[in-house]
């Protein structure tokens, strides 16, 4: 009696309540009485959390009333995560498994709202079976679908969780899921997370979600390798130039498997930078080609990073860059100018000052007269005055050994500290000091 007294109650709400848009009723009135019975008494069920008798109403209407609305479905993957919960029985754990992955596919087939509904889909799925090595290929094909329908709207819990899968797919079947399709999958995921910060997204909730694909492919033995990198990839960019996803690869991976040193790094990096230039890939590009002899390429990638620094640290390194790139050029004094820059960008630095010092140590042979021994030596004394800027002790040492000695000043008729300029490029006024 109190339970028939409910449900009338409750129909009559819902008369008045979900008559309206968004609810599809059987025309039939007989059905839609029955239909709108079978809603107030799940409702009801659920309300005293009685997940598992609330689903024979639920039944009910899928099976004569599919179209009624989302929540039917939305309601009903609560009734059975409930029922999950409850059961040690496996079959019936894996029916129940089965029936809440259907729950998804009839609410994309009966209304709108198809990517978003996969994108929770595939996340649940994932919670079912991340365990289950035989359903990794299930999830691996939910998850390129949720992907390509979302894209950059995918939810943030399908992130890192998607790198996952696909390590543990890997490590049990490499043949299903070979090392190339595993970084096919970083790569998509780290454009994702590129792209959700482009649109405003959390960048400092994103970093982490990077941080996590990241761990989880840094994790699986023998992919990132620089053997991997020469052997897998580098075939294909050098065979296709143009392949700019298969570059940014090869840079990506090169950075994360410390294979910098590679020349196919700084093969892969220019296109990378003339797609999608940067200050950091020039001046990570800039300092290789520095490390590797080719002076004028560096010189060429530091200027670029000095256009898109933006802040005095990058303006720094960058001016630093031109300036020791223009020191093995043999351009001195261009360098000295350069390091002076730097110093405005950086104040006090220890590494400008050596440089300068170290133009000036090495301008002996450069600028030497031959008429007078204090002033040729004068280059070692203007070297010492910078070394000392910089702290540097062993090169204060190394520059008053070659100081003039006290038998040189008098014979020269000159006293110690007295100033005198070092001529050459180097036309700087210093104090006459011996060894």
């Amino acid at each position: 009696m109190i339970k028939s007294t409910l449900i009338a109650l409750l129909v009559l709400v819902s008369t008045f309540s979900l008559a309206q848009d968004g609810w599809n009723w059987p025309k039939d009135p007989d059905m839609k009485s029955q239909a709108m019975e079978k809603q107030a008494y799940y409702k009801l069920l659920i309300a005293q959390s009685k997940f598992s008798e609330a689903m024979k109403p639920l039944n009910w209407l899928y099976d004569n009333n599919p179209d009624l609305n989302p929540s039917i479905y939305i309601q009903g993957v609560d009734c059975i995560e409930d029922m999950l919960k409850k059961t040690s029985d496996k079959a019936r754990k894996e029916r129940l498994q089965d029936s809440l992955l259907w729950m998804y596919d009839m609410r994309i087939k009966h209304f709108d709202n198809d990517a978003s509904t996969m994108d929770r889909k595939v996340f649940e799925a994932f919670k079912l079976y991340y365990k289950t090595p035989s359903k990794y290929p299930l999830l691996a094909d939910l998850y390129a679908e949720a992907y390509k329908m979302n894209g950059p709207e995918i939810s943030t819990f399908n992130l890192n969780t998607y790198m996952l899968l696909a390590k543990n797919f890997h490590q049990i079947d490499e043949e299903e899921m070979p090392a190339e399709k595993v970084l096919d999958i970083h790569s998509l995921i780290s454009d994702i997370i590129d792209q959700k910060k482009k649109n405003g997204e959390s960048a400092d909730k994103l970093d982490k979600e990077q941080d996590k694909t990241d761990a989880w492919l840094s994790s699986i033995p023998g992919i990132l390798t620089c053997e991997f990198i020469e052997e897998k990839l580098v075939p294909k960019f050098r065979s296709n130039p143009e392949d700019l996803e298969t570059a940014k690869k090869i840079f990506k991976y090169s950075v994360q498997a410390k294979c910098t040193d590679q020349p196919y790094f700084l093969e892969a990096s220019e296109p990378v930078f003339k797609e999608q230039p940067s200050y950091s890939l020039a001046n990570a590009i800039g300092s290789r080609y520095l490390a590797s002899g080719e002076v004028n390429k560096g010189l060429q990638y530091h200027e670029e990073a000095a256009k898109l620094a933006s802040t005095n640290e990058e303006k720094f390194e960058a001016l630093m860059g031109q300036a020791v790139a223009n020191s093995k050029l043999g351009n001195k004094s261009r360098s000295r100018t350069l390091a002076y820059e730097a110093l405005s960008a950086k104040p006090g630095s220890t590494e400008a000052y050596n440089l300068i010092g170290n133009l000036y140590f090495t301008s002996f042979d450069d600028c030497k007269g031959d008429k007078s021994k204090v002033m040729d030596r004068g280059v070692f004394l203007a070297a010492y005055k910078m070394y000392e800027k910089a702290g540097n002790q062993s090169q204060m040492a190394a520059s008053k050994e070659q100081f003039p000695s006290i038998e040189e000043i008098f014979n020269e008729g000159k006293e110690e500290g007295q100033t005198i300029t070092v001529g050459c490029w180097i036309n700087e006024s210093v104090k006459i000091q011996r060894r």
